[in-house]
């Protein structure tokens, strides 16, 4: 494939970006279509999906445009997409019947407390913790407030499987092992759905799509600029650790986005753990490879957040020297979406502790970007306690070009950190799924090809681990006065 290339398309909350991705690795080409903010009112997290599907069909077209003009042939595409994230459409004719319901909406937060003691059956059956942030407690709710989702042509979908139905133009919807598990009813042994979940959700009889491996054939894009022929779907995480290279078993990952996610790669090992999710990394019609991962559910989000509502900042890009210039000890619990894992509190408030006459606006800042670094040293303790642990991480995603955050990171983590050098990870990985589908590259392929970055080295910093201890028990106290 020396003049071949294949595209990666990243569809994520705030923007859909691709690349162009050449034979080596290497990006040649990349554009992004960013998004109008989600619609948030309460629990309610919304997006529009037309808006979304042309932004995905925009990307594309440059590509294959840049493509074409620079004599490159286009072998194949793949499309990672935001996972949890759902909605309603016409199976027949496309058209959405609601808005996207995305990952952060939690208006299902009621059916899932209902249901609180069979916490154990859900994890036993699907590796995930009983959350509001999958899609089977959104369905319930589009089940019983959307009177066009009792029509018999009604497609109860992720996000992905909408895009990827309307991009091929197929008769029947798909959806990919990796987002099929994160509705919360597909059966992550079996890799099919549950007819028992479909009925503790209250969904029996809903039409889902029919499910296939991350790697596959499923079909052609055409459009006014070329044709690419599908060949891959997954999850934006999953699609990340492949951008990284974390291909073979005990890699690890970090992915500083919108929320934030840590992952272990456990090879062909499906590894449930207390508090954590055991995904499926990806697969084909020959294999399926396996991830032990932990969320965060505000990583840009929580910076965005004080920037915009308190002005502590104007833009991310000032984050970095704002930190080191901090002096006092304040500590800053965020959890505006919830907590994540391992805690999984859905509804618990944020608060600050150990401001001082001499605090300033720096030391309030540091102390967000600290809590993102704690939130993930939660994650590593539980994967800990599960018996893995990677001997170092690799570290991607916006937030990753923050140099005080991957530093403390590794100073927590007591490891080494290497930050990776290419910023669109999900979207690189996709492509390189795309190559695997059609045989272009293998997992030895990939990780060379991911290359190396810059590495961090851990340091002994006991203000860092004062700090997480203090954090630690604002966490705690946070909770218990939530229930007073």
């Amino acid at each position: 494939m020396s003049n071949g290339c294949f595209i990666g398309i990243d569809q994520g909350s705030s923007a859909t970006k691709a690349l162009l991705i050449g034979s080596t690795g290497a990006v040649l080409f990349g554009t992004r279509r960013d998004l109008s903010p989600p619609f948030r009112q309460g629990p309610r997290v919304e997006q529009d999906a037309g808006e979304i599907l042309r932004s995905v069909v925009d990307a594309l077209e440059e590509c294959l445009r840049h493509a074409r003009s620079a004599g490159i042939t286009v072998l194949g595409a793949g499309l990672s997409c935001q996972r949890s994230s759902c909605l309603l459409w016409d199976g027949a004719t496309g058209e959405p019947l609601s808005p996207v319901l995305n990952w952060r909406d939690t208006r299902g937060a009621g059916l899932i407390d209902s249901l609180a003691a069979q916490r154990d059956r859900v994890f036993r059956s699907t590796g995930l913790p009983l959350t509001p942030y999958y899609a089977a407690s959104k369905f319930r709710w589009l089940r019983e407030n959307v009177p066009a989702g009792r029509g018999r042509n009604a497609i109860f979908g992720t996000l992905s499987s909408y895009l990827v139905q309307r991009l091929v133009q197929a008769e029947r919807p798909s959806i990919d092992h990796t987002n099929a598990a994160r509705t919360q009813l597909m059966d992550i042994r079996t890799l099919a759905w549950d007819d028992g979940l479909l009925d503790l959700f209250g969904l029996s009889g809903i039409r889902l799509p029919g499910i296939t491996p991350t790697a596959c054939d499923l079909g052609t894009i055409r459009t006014a600029s070329g044709d690419a022929p599908l060949l891959a779907c997954i999850g934006d995480q999953q699609a990340a650790m492949l951008g990284l290279g974390v291909t073979d078993e005990g890699d690890g990952g970090i992915n500083y986005g919108t929320g934030g996610f840590l992952m272990v790669n456990t090879g062909a090992v499906l590894v449930p753990a207390a508090g954590l999710m055991a995904s499926v990394h990806y697969s084909t019609d020959r294999e399926q490879r396996y991830l032990l991962e932990g969320s965060v559910n505000a990583v840009g989000d929580a910076l965005a957040w004080l920037g915009e509502r308190f002005g502590l900042f104007r833009d991310t890009d000032e984050v970095d020297d704002i930190c080191w210039k901090a002096s006092t000890d304040v500590v800053a619990f965020l959890a505006l979406n919830g907590t994540g894992s391992p805690h999984w509190e859905s509804g618990i408030s944020s608060s600050l502790h150990g401001l001082t006459a001499d605090s300033t606006a720096a030391d309030i800042v540091r102390a967000a970007v600290e809590g993102i670094a704690f939130f993930m040293k939660d994650i590593v303790e539980a994967i800990r306690t599960a018996g893995t642990m990677p001997a170092s991480f690799i570290a991607a995603g916006g937030l990753s070009s923050l140099s005080y955050l991957v530093q403390v990171q590794a100073d927590l983590l007591g490891t080494d950190l290497v930050v990776s050098a290419e910023g669109e990870a999900s979207a690189r990985g996709a492509a390189f799924l795309a190559g695997i589908q059609r045989g272009a590259w293998s997992r030895g392929d990939i990780k060379a090809a991911a290359g190396d970055g810059e590495r961090v080295e851990k340091r002994e910093n006991p203000g860092i681990l004062r700090r997480y201890e203090r954090w630690k028990a604002l966490h705690r106290m946070t909770g218990m006065l939530d229930h007073t």
